[in-house]
């Protein structure tokens, strides 16, 4: 093999790495994006519900105050 076929190679190789890198990125960065999607809502349902139990609270305790 001549000095040229070698870099050819290496730079074959050295590109054929850094674009498997990227790939593994960006599908580390897909799924970790669904993850945390389905964490997101989870955490916005229980939000929704505390507050809505929150008002419910507020709404019952507004006619016995109105009475003191």
């Amino acid at each position: 093999m001549s000095a040229r076929q070698v870099r050819g190679a290496c730079a074959l190789g050295a590109y054929l790495l850094v674009l498997g890198f990227l790939g593994g990125m960006l599908v580390s960065a897909i799924r970790f994006d669904g993850q945390r999607t389905a964490i997101l809502s989870k955490l916005d349902d229980a939000s929704t519900r505390v507050r809505a139990q929150l008002m419910r609270l507020e709404h019952d305790a507004a006619p016995t105050a109105a009475h003191r």
